[in-house]
């Protein structure tokens, strides 16, 4: 099993805005209003991968390169 953890760009992050994603292999794969919501998702899906849970904050302004301001 891979340990590489890749983050998906913000631009594929956006419509997550105010909530937790669990990612692995820079795919979303589990989506929840708390941290241990996104993970159990992630779980659900794929069992024995290890997601990188992150927050995706609310953002209105984004930059050239597809980044929170």
């Amino acid at each position: 099993m891979s340990t590489q953890r890749t983050k998906p760009d913000w631009n594929t992050l956006a419509p997550y805005a105010g909530r937790w994603v669990a990612v692995v292999r820079g795919h979303v794969v589990g989506v929840g209003w708390t941290e241990k919501e996104a993970r159990q998702a992630a779980k659900r899906s794929r069992p024995k991968e290890e997601p990188q849970v992150l927050f995706v904050p609310a953002v209105e302004d984004f930059d050239e390169d597809g980044k929170p301001a």
